[in-house]
């Protein structure tokens, strides 16, 4: 086993995770609009050169943790959690963003997983393009940037939905888009040849941001070795109801990739196709979000066809192959005091097709504010499956499952943008 997983059943897979998603959301147009996190502790984007980063911290609670020999227990973690160094540029005519995040250094990446145990041992890009704006208005932009399904962020929620965990939600690759916005409706659309580079880590093939299909290390059992190659997706999403302060928005999108079987097994490449339809709805106070995908990914040439190895954040772990994710939020702003506050309660569950597997599903209940260059987001979390929320369930949680149990976390995520 690789020594970077000896504790890979123990609660560390699980801080590992969660310590890399949080205040995710980047420099794009989206996040100007209702991106949950960063947004509100990013100036807004003027023209020309903005050079800066974001320093975080985070504080973690899980109620379901595990000692090395698998007696349970309540862990309690305050540490470092990333530095992300960003550039943007905004012109007349072009427009560009790039950022680093640095991981490293703190009690997810122990010595005791097989970390030297210093910021920056992990590392990789989120993302990093460039695009004109033509003169009619629409949009090109060429290299490391978000796959278009559906929106870029499904909800407010920092750590994601189930989405994120089996690939849909929030992906980045290497590809080509065009952005055109009409009258009541707005279109995307993309072609990505490969995937996200492989960054920094200890891994075989897992130190990158968003979910991919990955090289499995050696501690995943039936792991698959694969990459994605020629995906193209698109999203058109239209405007149902405008009047006053209520808007009723619809969406559809769909993917095909291709994946490239990297073992050199003679069966074959496999495929994936993905289709997703979402609502969303608002009157000014409270806002509401029904999203539905469904995934098929077909696997000529693993030896077991129901699952797939993933990874992200320095791990990889195996997702079911095919499955249908739910998605639903509401949300609302709330002042206490002079103090406004975002408030945010998200339900998410991956049904999978075969009769055996059990679903993985996740609550989030979650409130974040901002004051100045600080911005602070805390969530309550209850999985159930969930690779993320409670140990034991990491590597095959979103597979055939865990040991189909409530486990909950709370965390706080302190950032200080500069």
């Amino acid at each position: 086993m690789n020594p970077a997983f000896r504790l890979v059943r123990s609660p560390l897979v699980l801080a590992l995770c969660l310590a890399c998603v949080p205040l995710a959301q980047a420099e794009t147009p989206a996040e100007d609009a209702d991106a949950p996190s960063e947004s509100a502790i990013s100036a807004p984007a003027p023209t020309g050169w903005s050079l800066g980063g974001v320093l975080r911290g985070r504080w973690d609670v899980r109620f379901n943790d595990a000692h090395g020999d698998g007696t349970r227990r309540t862990s309690n973690h305050l540490s470092f959690d990333t530095l992300i160094l960003k550039a943007d540029y905004d012109g007349k005519d072009y427009f560009a963003s790039a950022q680093y995040r640095f991981y490293g250094g703190s009690v997810l990446y122990s010595r005791a997983g097989g970390y030297r145990n210093y910021p920056g041992e992990v590392s990789f890009p989120l993302q990093a393009y460039a695009g004109r704006r033509l003169a009619n208005g629409d949009r090109i932009a060429v290299g490391l940037q978000p796959v278009v399904l559906d929106e870029q962020y499904w909800g407010a929620q920092v750590l994601g939905s189930i989405g994120f965990v089996v690939g849909l939600e929030e992906v980045y690759a290497p590809g080509i888009t065009y952005r055109h916005d009409g009258r009541g409706y707005r279109l995307a659309a993309g072609y990505y040849p490969t995937s996200t580079p492989d960054g920094k880590g200890i891994s075989r093939d897992g130190a990158r941001y968003s979910t991919a299909f990955v090289q499995g290390d050696s501690y995943v059992p039936n792991g698959t070795s694969t990459s994605e190659r020629d995906l193209v997706a698109a999203t058109l999403d239209w405007d149902l109801y405008k009047r006053d302060d209520i808007t009723v928005s619809a969406a559809v999108s769909g993917l095909y990739s291709r994946l490239q079987d990297e073992r050199g097994m003679p069966q074959g490449d496999g495929e994936r196709r993905a289709l997703a339809a979402s609502v969303k709805a608002g009157n000014g106070t409270w806002r509401g979000k029904l999203l539905v995908a469904r995934q098929d990914i077909s696997l000529p040439a693993a030896r077991d066809t129901h699952v797939i190895t993933v990874g992200g954040f320095d791990a990889s772990y195996n997702i079911a192959t095919k499955g249908t994710v739910v998605f639903a939020e509401v949300g609302r702003p709330l002042t206490v005091g002079t103090q406004p506050f975002d408030l945010y309660a998200s339900l998410s569950r991956f049904i999978k097709d075969e009769a055996d597997f059990k679903d993985s599903q996740r609550l989030t209940l979650g409130a974040a504010w901002s004051h100045g260059r600080l911005r602070v987001s805390s969530e309550l979390l209850v999985g159930r499956n969930d690779p993320f929320v409670g140990a034991g369930q990491y590597m095959g949680g979103a597979a055939e499952g865990g040991d189909d149990r409530y486990k909950a976390s709370l965390f706080t995520v302190i950032g200080y943008r500069f």
